[in-house]
């Protein structure tokens, strides 16, 4: 794990783009045993989350209904199980999430992490796990109201692979941030875990500043 700031890069780094990207997914997975790459994912994910907040009690894990949620639901069960008070939302229908997602939500279920239908009022950290690298479409609803609530709130924020609307080709974001202005003075910082790879989006248009 390698912390890197867009305008602090410490060396030339390769970039790959969402079809890349993949590729390297595709290729990880066929290597390993099923569901392994899910899991070391959700733990990466926890163990940064621990990091950026050691003293973090409650901590609102926001699960999407791919893939992404499935790293939030392993993320959440690592967290339960090393004495934080996680409470995941999730967004979605059971009967489509992802088989890889589908066993995480079990192990986060089976570890006892709190499931709700509304984020904590409060929380001291917040984990982005709503939408990953395959957004396609502009996020609305439930799930756009909780992009904007975290953007805007006290909270850090730890995106997982990517913050939830950003492109990862263009850096753009499906809400588009840059026409409503700055980001609040009080919000948090924002972190985000790249998975297997860094995505061009991250360092270009609102994936520097988001």
């Amino acid at each position: 794990m390698q912390r890197i700031h867009p305008d602090r890069i410490p060396a030339p780094l390769p970039l790959f783009g969402t079809q890349a990207t993949r590729r390297l997914e595709q290729a990880a997975a066929a290597a390993l045993p099923p569901h392994t790459l899910m899991q070391r994912a959700g733990l990466a994910v926890a163990r940064l989350a621990m990091a950026v907040a050691p003293h973090a009690r409650s901590v609102w894990v926001a699960c999407g209904p791919g893939n992404n949620g499935g790293d939030g639901f392993e993320a959440a069960m690592h967290l339960q199980q090393r004495g934080y008070a996680p409470t995941a939302t999730w967004i979605g229908d059971p009967a489509r999430l992802p088989p890889d997602a589908q066993a995480s939500l079990r192990r986060a279920q089976a570890a006892g992490v709190a499931t709700a239908d509304e984020p904590p009022a409060a929380p001291d950290l917040v984990i982005d796990a709503l939408l990953g690298l395959g957004s396609t479409r502009a996020p609305e609803g439930r799930m756009a109201e909780w992009i904007q609530r975290m953007r805007e709130g006290a909270a850090p924020v730890l995106a997982v692979d990517l913050p939830s609307g950003l492109d990862a080709d263009t850096g753009r974001h499906a809400m588009n941030f840059i026409a409503s202005g700055a980001r609040p003075a009080g919000a948090a910082a924002r972190f985000c875990l790249s998975l297997l790879s860094l995505k061009p989006g991250l360092f270009t248009a609102e994936g520097r500043d988001w």
